[in-house]
């Protein structure tokens, strides 16, 4: 009862909140605020012994309801690769001859991926519910990585407030290929970190990271991140090389071994590989916007020699290069560029001001969580060795998006790894608020 009491007072005072709040809803500096105060406060006054359980049920309550609010059509790519996975249940996997996979061959196991799901459930909305699902067990995982990192008040904090980020909630509502891929690079990641590293256990961990790269191609900057850390780590240089040839030869096995059975079948000539890797350089090098898509670029599509000459002009104009970069970090990593990913076709609100009230906020949400993570890096004297996998994680993706193509969902990948430091930074907050706490009652 003293429960229900606490709670139906701290409700009340969130209303009143409300009300003060509804005056300035396009300040998202407000509503950053208040959502750490709730969620400080949930997690102090209401303490819940089998968090994990809860978290899964929250997760899949709020991913649900984003699905079920935003009806968000298929667009670009996406379209394509789910046809195409129609095309595979009516017609047969043999019969599929398209040149955009004889040149994107990667894109082929996600497709084979919607295949054998809608063979099961023919219905876009169960492809959508299986992201939610995938997305509920990686915030899970976060969670369980925070709770060694740091403590568990600290994990239960930092899981809740990505739980309510509204991007990577939003991109459950289109088919890609993000949430599959970092589940099972963070299950690798989670087996890596906090389990005895034995043979099997390696070459579990390599094949997840395999299978994650053929899902989305991030699996091997996950691969580089472990070598370096186990690198940075090691015992001796002996026990590194046995680690690294275990999980870079799975890794390998996976990759190369699921391509050669593509083209064995004569599905394509290139498997899940890329036949035109230059392409994404030559956008990331595009100074007129800056690494984005250009539609203008599409010229030099199909023509390799004249894809390179135009990279070799673009890297080689050495004075525009400071601007380039400097643009796309404001872009890809502070969520500036943020508004031109949504138009009245996939993002449908009854007004203006309520959809910027929504942008600010997820851009004044994500400056926070960097500074957070700023924080518990800087002069953190006490950090557990495990943190600089993620700092090492965080250094890999955030040079690679240097020089490729970038777009706003590409974050979701570094995202996960800047909450995870983070969450050092609101540990390091926690400390210095009990130490107050501690230091005025003994006065």
């Amino acid at each position: 009862m003293n429960q229900l009491k606490k709670l139906l007072y701290y409700f009340a005072i969130i209303l009143f909140l409300l009300f003060f709040f509804c005056g300035t809803f396009e300040n998202g500096i407000l509503f950053t605020i208040l959502s750490f105060l709730l969620i400080y406060f949930f997690v102090n006054k209401f303490p819940i012994k089998k968090f994990s359980f809860f978290l899964i049920g929250f997760c899949l309550f709020t991913k649900i309801i984003v699905v079920v609010l935003f009806k968000t059509p298929l667009t670009g790519d996406f379209i394509l690769m789910y046809d195409t996975a129609k095309h595979i249940l009516t017609e047969g996997i043999f019969t599929l001859k398209h040149s955009y996979f004889d040149c994107w061959g990667y894109q082929l196991f996600h497709v084979f991926y919607e295949a054998i799901m809608l063979s099961i459930i023919d219905s876009i909305s169960f492809l959508k519910i299986l992201n939610c699902i995938y997305s509920t067990i990686s915030t899970v995982l976060i969670y369980l990585i925070i709770k060694k990192l740091t403590s568990e008040k600290t994990a239960q904090i930092t899981s809740l407030l990505y739980a309510i980020s509204f991007y990577p909630l939003y991109l459950n509502t289109i088919l890609g290929n993000q949430q599959l891929g970092i589940m099972i690079a963070f299950i690798g990641i989670y087996l890596l970190l906090y389990q005895k590293n034995s043979f099997k256990l390696l070459a579990l961990v390599g094949i997840l990271f395999g299978i994650s790269h053929l899902e989305r191609n991030e699996g091997i900057i996950y691969l580089l991140t472990s070598l370096a850390y186990l690198f940075l780590h090691m015992d001796n240089i002996k026990d590194f090389l046995y680690k690294a040839t275990v999980l870079t030869a799975c890794f390998f096995f996976i990759t190369l071994g699921s391509s050669f059975l593509v083209k064995s079948f004569g599905i394509n000539d290139i498997g899940f590989g890329n036949a035109n890797p230059e392409w994404k350089f030559l956008l990331g090098f595009n100074k007129n916007t800056f690494g984005k898509y250009d539609i203008n670029d599409e010229i030099y599509l199909g023509d390799l020699e004249a894809e390179k000459k135009e990279i070799r002009n673009r890297i080689t104009n050495f004075k525009e290069l400071p601007r380039l970069f400097y643009e796309k970090i404001r872009i890809q990593f502070l969520y500036e560029d943020f508004g031109t990913s949504f138009d009245e076709t996939n993002f449908h609100l009854s007004t203006n001001k309520f959809k910027n009230t929504i942008f600010n906020y997820t851009r004044v949400m994500n400056v926070t969580i960097i500074l957070l993570a700023f924080l518990g890096i800087v002069k953190n004297h006490n950090r557990k060795k495990e943190s600089f996998f993620f700092i090492i994680n965080l250094l890999l993706f955030f040079f690679v998006y240097l020089l490729i193509e970038i777009c706003a969902r590409y974050y979701y990948y570094p995202q996960i790894t800047i909450f995870i430091l983070a969450s050092l930074g609101i540990e390091r907050i926690n400390f210095f608020l009990k130490n107050r706490i501690v230091k005025k009652n003994l006065l």
